[in-house]
């Protein structure tokens, strides 16, 4: 029997909790016990094994940017000791920037193009903002150099392809595409899920028609102030029935936003939950979502909402959602303001259950083809052709930016 080939995967936190790591951590699992992975990274929720070794590179949490900064020094000399130590790989996979040199980048955004345009209609005010603007340029600078020495950038959406191609001239032919993984079972909700006892711990009135909006932080950028002025703006009576519950966020951003509910004279229809490890529970109990957002990539919570039952109300023009939502099938992609958004609402304020329904049973069906099983297969296909073990056909071209393959 052939020995596994040795891989080196580099990423902060390959985790359940993390957008990009999740789909790291997917990754990761489905490809064992074919490959024997080293991870080099601060956080890991999945037990060693024969293998799977975790080398842990512990930095803070915050601020943001000293964490990167730190992670991408720190990781540096820990893979230098591994490798002193007789450590050996046959390839170096790191997520976006964090390890210039690896030969495969696995790329979530573009902090470049988000500088060039939708960092220019961020809401974002006062020292967060600096501080954001200074994580994005340091992200910008170490992507753009880890993007040219790669041999090749994996990216979740032909929309994230096009960017990269032509931010940084010269990478077309590196790009291949490989949609993010959504764990559509696990999202689906159950037949016997029973809503009113979550709506109560929640504050949630049992008869109101909740959309949920879900986001681990950035609240500017993925458009809950509009969605505030959106729910202030709609008529009544009709807007009596509507609340809006908010999973995610730190501290002092719910805040923020808890004040801007008030002065918009809502604060009695939004319900901020925090951060949550499960937030099924919370697309389980909600009839729609909502979530304009400036920019994404491949926005995984939106998959997910699909994936539990939800109509989905969008920013037109995101990556990796062009497929997903189609227009009074499972869903709108609107324009990004609050009078679009609010048209949106109030269309679904009004539609009868039955009509809910079989859009809720459309986004389910839409988002089949991120399943995890895919995502797995079409990692095997990009090791093989690297490593010049599979077929001349195990990875058809897909039509991303300059050739990219899938």
């Amino acid at each position: 029997m052939s020995t596994p080939p040795r891989l080196v995967v580099i990423d902060q936190s390959p985790t359940s909790r993390s957008p990009a790591g999740s789909c790291v951590l997917a990754q990761i699992q489905g490809l064992m016990p074919d490959h024997h992975v080293t991870v080099f990274a601060d956080q890991w929720e999945s037990p060693p094994n024969e293998h799977l070794v975790w080398k842990r590179v512990a930095v803070p949490r915050k601020p943001l940017l000293l964490r990167y900064v730190a992670f991408q020094a720190l990781v540096r000399l820990r893979v230098l000791a591994w490798r002193l130590a007789g450590g050996r790989s046959v390839l170096v996979q790191a997520t976006q920037g964090q390890f210039v040199g690896a030969d495969i980048v696995y790329a979530h955004f573009c902090h470049r193009a988000y500088l060039q345009d939708a960092w220019k209609k961020s809401g974002v005010t006062g020292p967060r903002r600096w501080a954001r603007w200074l994580n994005h340029r340091f992200n910008a600078y170490t992507e753009a150099r880890a993007v040219m020495r790669a041999s090749r950038v994996v990216v979740p959406s032909l929309g994230l392809a096009r960017e990269l191609a032509a931010c940084y001239p010269g990478s077309e032919a590196k790009l291949a595409t490989i949609p993010n993984p959504v764990d559509v079972d696990r999202f689906g909700r159950p037949q016997d899920f029973d809503r009113r006892p979550v709506r109560a711990e929640l504050g949630l009135r049992n008869d109101s028609f909740v959309f949920a909006f879900i986001a681990l932080g950035d609240f500017s950028r993925k458009g809950l102030g509009l969605v505030i002025e959106a729910l202030a703006a709609l008529p009544q009576p009709l807007g009596e029935r509507a609340e809006v519950l908010v999973v995610g966020g730190q501290a002092g951003e719910i805040d923020e936003f808890r004040q801007l509910a008030r002065r918009h004279l809502v604060e009695d229809k939004i319900r901020f939950a925090g951060l949550q490890s499960d937030v099924r529970p919370h697309l389980w109990c909600a009839d729609a979502f909502v979530f304009p957002s400036t920019y994404e990539t491949f926005s995984l919570v939106i998959h997910q909402a699909a994936a539990a039952g939800l109509p989905l109300v969008v920013s037109r023009g995101l990556y990796g959602v062009e497929d997903l939502v189609h227009d009074g099938v499972n869903g709108w992609a609107v324009e990004r303001d609050a009078a679009s958004i609010r048209v949106a609402m109030e269309t679904m304020l009004q539609l009868p259950e039955d009509e809910l329904r079989r859009m809720a049973a459309a986004a389910q069906r839409a988002v089949q083809r991120c399943h995890p099983s895919v995502f797995v297969d079409s990692w095997r296909r990009l090791y093989a052709d690297m490593l010049g073990t599979g077929s001349g056909d195990a990875m058809p071209a897909t039509p991303a930016a300059g050739g990219g393959r899938l």
